[in-house]
């Protein structure tokens, strides 16, 4: 296990799981000898408030390779035992992987994701749904200083395709 796993398995405030994941960001993606990632250690622990595990997911989802459904999915086995608040968080993410528009719209899916401030959920939401960044822009009332940093941030995130 790494030391994300044992904060993760020991209900490790937030400030540890930062620190944790500033000092050694790649430790979201570590597996340990069951191939378990230490986001599958949160959602088995109950006890976890959504914040832990919606800085883990966004840590997460910040790799290339976890942005895909397969990925994604592959997390659904290990959501059983989650809390309320985090099984929200998986059913806007799973519903965006299954195209499921009816039961969670993309507009908000990516409205849940701003509000809990999953950063890398917002920009897979316009990476898979690029019609909605007219929207996003003009609900956000950016200014034009601001407005070039979102773009550029988006671009960092999401396919070359999705800004232009």
């Amino acid at each position: 296990n790494t030391p994300l796993h044992i904060a993760c398995i020991n209900k490790a405030p937030l400030e540890v799981v930062a620190a944790l994941l500033n000092v050694w960001p790649d430790v979201a993606k570590e597996k340990d000898a069951d191939g378990n990632i230490p986001l599958h250690a949160a959602c088995r622990n109950r006890a976890l408030p959504l914040e832990v595990t919606t800085l883990l997911v966004n840590n997460w989802l910040s790799y290339k390779e976890n942005r895909t459904n397969e990925a994604i999915m592959s997390s659904q086995t290990h959501t059983a035992r989650c809390t309320e608040h985090v099984e929200v968080l998986f059913s806007h993410l799973f519903a965006l992987c299954n195209s499921d528009t009816l039961t969670h719209p993309p507009k908000e899916i990516m409205d849940y994701f701003i509000r809990i401030q999953l950063c890398n959920g917002v920009t897979l939401v316009l990476d898979r749904h690029p019609t909605l960044i007219p929207t996003v822009i003009k609900t956000m009332g950016l200014d034009t200083n601001v407005m070039a940093d979102f773009l550029c941030t988006v671009g960092r995130c999401c396919n070359l395709t999705t800004t232009w």
